[in-house]
């Protein structure tokens, strides 16, 4: 997905085409594509957006009892979008907008904040969806959101570079009580994101202050690229009676069962397209309208056929009045795409 949205590797340029030759081999994206053309895709500033987990995680007690859940952040600020009318007009003034007014907005006092809720369900409650709550392209409707914290922004920082520039996100850094599930693209994300940061930064980016754990972590792994001279003696290896570090039981993972099979083949319970649908309809009707703008606009430069055609399909089925207003604002045949989405199983 990401080598299909970055540009061309021979024009450099982000390329529609491109995209959605990918996407129409991907029906479980639909939701996602949806809300990212909604206005939802272009929040007016980072103060007034929200944000999601995305993945659900484990949150496993000191008994080792687990429950699933899922994070989010609400704006205090509330949410605002741009329509496509207003994202020439505020880009064409600044790329950096949303940077500018953050910035701003903390320098002036007016700290934005954002609530953390969480969704919790049991591991027997799994079963109960008609869908995977472990798929990551899945929300959980009609599970209460908790909230557990607010997070205020009250700082920029004073080197822009090593404070953001050098910033190693990566779903592995999770503090004790917290695991991963066996949501499968976290499974992979976990082996991909730490790979990616050794490329980046360097074999040694986790002792950078930025990415430096508040609590101490002892341990000798050392030198290589960007060593910061944390460990000290004549020891570097482990295990070891000349210099031993005490092991603390509580960052150890814990023993959960798990029961499948090893696999390549799609998620069982896939559910690609319904709720797609139910976030069209929630939309306002001119969050609508701007929906298809934004989306049709991208889809009248697909040339082939069989991808301009299967992504209308697929649109067609999460809503028929979202795949009508596509189907005629890029001209496309409405009876064949009705077709194609009738055959298409959820």
């Amino acid at each position: 997905m990401i080598h299909a949205l970055k540009p061309s590797p021979i024009s450099n340029v982000q390329e529609p085409e491109r995209v959605f030759d990918f996407f129409s081999h991907v029906p479980e994206a639909t939701h996602m594509l949806t809300r990212v053309y909604s206005n939802y895709g272009t929040p007016a500033s980072y103060r007034e957006m929200n944000g999601s987990s995305v993945h659900a995680l484990k949150l496993v007690n000191a008994r080792g009892e687990y429950v699933y859940a899922k994070f989010a952040w609400k704006s205090k600020q509330g949410e605002r979008n741009l329509r496509p009318q207003e994202i020439p007009v505020v880009q064409g003034k600044s790329t950096s907008h949303a940077t500018v007014d953050l910035y701003g907005a903390i320098n002036a006092g007016k700290f934005p904040e954002w609530d953390l809720t969480v969704q919790v369900l049991k591991p027997e409650e799994l079963n109960k969806f008609d869908f995977d709550p472990l798929d990551a392209t899945k929300i959980w409707p009609g599970v209460p959101e908790r909230k557990v914290g607010t997070m205020v922004l009250n700082k920029v920082p004073e080197n822009f570079f090593e404070a953001t520039e050098q910033v190693a996100m990566a779903p592995g850094n999770l503090v004790p009580g917290i695991e991963a599930s066996e949501d499968r693209m976290l499974q992979g994300r976990l082996f991909s994101y730490i790979d990616t940061q050794h490329h980046r930064l360097g074999a040694n980016f986790q002792s950078l202050p930025i990415n430096k754990p508040l609590v101490a972590v002892n341990n000798n792994h050392i030198d290589g690229a960007g060593n910061m001279g944390n460990r000290k003696g004549n020891v570097n290896y482990e295990p070891s009676r000349l210099a031993p570090l005490k092991e603390d039981a509580n960052a150890r993972s814990s023993n959960l069962p798990l029961v499948g099979t090893t696999q390549q083949q799609r998620i069982a319970k896939t559910l690609n397209f319904r709720q797609a649908g139910e976030f069209y309809r929630s939309l306002s009707t001119q969050d609508r309208d701007d929906l298809i703008a934004n989306l049709s606009g991208d889809l009248k430069m697909v040339k082939n056929a069989d991808s301009l055609n299967t992504m209308l399909s697929h649109f067609w089925k999460a809503d028929a009045d979202y795949g009508k207003r596509l189907v005629k604002a890029v001209g496309a045949d409405a009876g064949k795409i009705a077709a194609m989405a009738a055959a298409l199983k959820e």
